[in-house]
């Protein structure tokens, strides 16, 4: 029923020439649920279908993507295939522990950046120098407008999370890596053209 609204609302919004702000407004809300709705019904299918026996390749190539994107977009929670070893596991949740150090650090909460860093981390790392790094960035490129979808890979063991930021005249990247016990052993953030 939500499926068939939206789609309604959506689909009057654009056919029509001139629709108040208010209906346009209501309309992207509407088109954000529709991707929320389709996201979570792919998770589905792709659920269903790993447990027919199709392999991420499969899921993979049928999504246009490598098989380790689908891996890593989809993939997690169970024991793990000797597939998904392969691949390379990032950590549970790396999401969930990667965007709250880079908003912290946007937020200039240096203890809560910091408390989750490695040893080394919090030994290259001081709050002078998150500061200073921070102010460059703003420096250059402005305040922070929104933080995009994060996108999970893994390297070397390290779960890397690059997180997109998008600041007033530029866009850049942040970059979370978690090591395997889910503490940050790498992190920067740079606008597009610069600062690291």
């Amino acid at each position: 029923m939500m499926l068939t609204s939206n789609v309604q609302l959506v689909a009057e919004v654009l056919r029509a020439d001139g629709h108040p702000s208010g209906q346009v407004v209501r309309a992207i809300a509407a088109t954000r649920s529709l991707e929320t709705i389709v996201d979570d019904t792919l998770r589905a299918l792709v659920e269903q279908a790993r447990a027919a026996g199709h392999t991420w390749a499969e899921i993979g190539e049928v999504l246009h993507v490598s098989r380790q994107a689908a891996f890593q977009r989809f993939g997690g929670g169970a024991r793990p295939t000797a597939e998904e070893e392969e691949i390379g596991i990032p950590v549970q949740n790396a999401v969930e522990h990667a965007v709250p150090v880079l908003e912290a650090f946007l937020d200039g909460r240096w203890d809560d950046v910091r408390a989750t860093f490695d040893e080394r981390m919090l030994e290259a790392c001081s709050v002078e120098l998150l500061a200073d790094v921070r102010d460059r960035v703003r420096n250059q490129a402005g305040e922070v407008q929104a933080l995009g979808t994060p996108a999970v890979s893994v390297r070397d063991g390290y779960t890397i999370v690059d997180i997109p930021v998008a600041l007033e005249r530029d866009e850049g990247t942040g970059r979370v890596v978690l090591n395997p016990d889910r503490q940050v052993a790498g992190f920067f953030i740079r606008p597009k053209e610069g600062v690291s």
